[in-house]
C-alpha cells in the first residue's frame, strides 16, 4: 500500500512497547491510518530491517516519515539511522504518550520540525513527579 504525500508515522520499539502505545492512542484519539508500528526482538531475536524496508517501499518522496524510538542510542534507533539517511524522515527517541498525541493531531501545514520541536516541549511539561508537587502545592496551602 503506497502512502500519499502527507505525514506517515512509525513507532519503533524493543518488545511489545509499540503495540502498548498504540492501544492507548486509539482510546485517546481513535484509529489513525497512517501509522504503522515496529516491535523488535519479538519473535526469534528478529531485527527490524524488513519491516523498516517494507514501509520504506510504501511511502513516496513527498511523503514525511515521523519515526518513535524507546531509546536514544538503543538499537532501535541506531537501526533505523542507518536504514533513513538521505530520506524525508524525522527521528525522536525517547517519545512519551503526549508527544505522539501532539504530534499525530498536529497541522500538517506547519512545517514538521517546528511540530517536532514544540510537541517536545509540550510533552516534557506532562512529565511530573506529582509526589512533589503535592508536596508543593500542600505547603502552598499550609502558608495561606
Amino acid at each position: 500500500m503506497t502512502q500519499s504525500a502527507g505525514r506517515v508515522f512509525l513507532i519503533a520499539t524493543h518488545g511489545r512497547l509499540a503495540s502498548g502505545i498504540k492501544s492507548s492512542l486509539e482510546i485517546i484519539i481513535g484509529k489513525t491510518e497512517n501509522l504503522f508500528l515496529i516491535e523488535a526482538y519479538t519473535e526469534e531475536n528478529k531485527g527490524i530491517e524488513e519491516e523498516l524496508e517494507y514501509i520504506l517501499k510504501s511511502s513516496n518522496a513527498q511523503t514525511e516519515l515521523i519515526v518513535f524510538t524507546d531509546l536514544l542510542g538503543g538499537s532501535i534507533t541506531n537501526q533505523v539511522l542507518r536504514f533513513t539517511q538521505g530520506r524525508n524522515i524525522h527521528i525522536v527517541s525517547g517519545f512519551n504518550l503526549a508527544l505522539l498525541i501532539e504530534t499525530i493531531l498536529s497541522d500538517p501545514a506547519e512545517p514538521t520540525g517546528e511540530t517536532i520541536e514544540s510537541a517536545i516541549t509540550a510533552a516534557r511539561e506532562q512529565m511530573v513527579y506529582v509526589n512533589k508537587l503535592m508536596n508543593t502545592n500542600e505547603e502552598d496551602h499550609s502558608n495561606d
